[in-house]
C-alpha cells in the first residue's frame, strides 16, 4: 500500500490558505461592505451583481485551496472533501434560488441570499483548513 508521501509531491499540493485566497477573501469582505453600506458604488449596488462577484471569487478560491488540493491527494471521497461538496451545492442552491425567482423558507430577499452564500464560504474555507491540518502526510 502507498502512503501520501509515495504517491503525491508536497510541492505540487496547495495550501488553503494562500496569497491569493487571502486576497479574494479580501475582495468577498469589500463586497460584502459595498453591498450592506447602502452607499452607491459602481457596479457593485446591485445585490445579485454582488452575489454573482461572490459565486464567482468562491469559485476561484475553491480551485486554488479546496478542491485543487483534494485533486492533488487523490481524496475525492474523504469526508471532510464530501462536506465541501455538499456546502458548494448549498451556495448553488441559494444561488440559483435568487436569479430563477424561487422562495425557499430560509431566504426571504436577495440580501439574505447573499449573507447565506457569504456565511458558507466561509464554512467551505475552514472545512478546507480543517481538511488540511488532518491530512498533512
Amino acid at each position: 500500500m502507498k502512503t501520501l508521501t509515495q504517491t503525491t509531491n508536497p510541492a505540487v499540493i496547495p495550501t488553503p490558505i494562500n496569497p491569493g485566497v487571502i486576497v479574494m477573501g479580501l475582495l468577498i469582505i469589500g463586497v460584502l461592505i459595498a453591498a450592506f453600506s447602502g452607499k452607491k458604488v459602481p457596479l457593485l449596488s446591485n445585490l445579485r451583481f454582488d452575489l454573482i462577484v461572490l459565486i464567482v471569487l468562491g469559485m476561484a478560491m475553491c480551485t486554488s485551496g479546496g478542491i485543487g488540493r483534494v485533486a492533488a491527494l487523490n481524496a475525492w471521497g474523504h469526508p471532510l472533501a464530501i462536506v465541501g461538496y455538499v456546502l458548494g451545492a448549498a451556495i448553488l442552491l441559494a444561488a440559483g434560488a435568487v436569479f430563477l425567482n424561487v422562495k425557499l423558507p430560509f431566504i426571504a430577499n436577495d440580501q439574505q441570499a447573499l449573507l447565506l452564500v457569504a456565511g458558507l464560504l466561509g464554512a467551505k474555507v475552514i472545512n478546507s483548513v480543517i481538511h488540511s491540518l488532518l491530512t498533512r502526510g
